[in-house]
């Protein structure tokens, strides 16, 4: 009989895998891969920061608007009629910006 040293080595040698070269032309497309996900993937965050500060600017304009009509010498030119339009042109307003910003991107 083979002692069980033997009968390992016999049976690594028998079930190992074949041996071949590294395909080093796919490691290098998985590694481009995964640096475009990751610089997608920091455009993308860097757009909805700046998307963010830029809405918060525009609600900043529209709140201080909003406070200046209070105002007993500017109500007449800022009604409740003004303020109707307000929604929808901060809307538009806000994706003229966001589309633009994701132009440059």
């Amino acid at each position: 009989m083979t002692a069980p040293d033997d009968i390992d080595a016999l049976l690594s040698a028998m079930l190992a895998p074949p041996q071949r070269p590294s395909d080093r032309h796919f490691a290098v497309q998985v590694e481009r891969a995964v640096d475009a996900r990751a610089a997608y993937a920091r455009a993308r965050a860097r757009f909805w920061r700046s998307f963010a500060y830029e809405a918060l600017a525009i609600a900043a304009l529209l709140a201080a608007l909003w406070l200046l009509s209070d105002m007993p010498m500017l109500a007449p030119l800022a009604g409740a009629a003004h303020w109707g339009l307000a929604p929808p042109l901060l809307l538009v307003l806000l994706l003229w910006f966001g589309t633009q910003r994701w132009r440059q991107t």
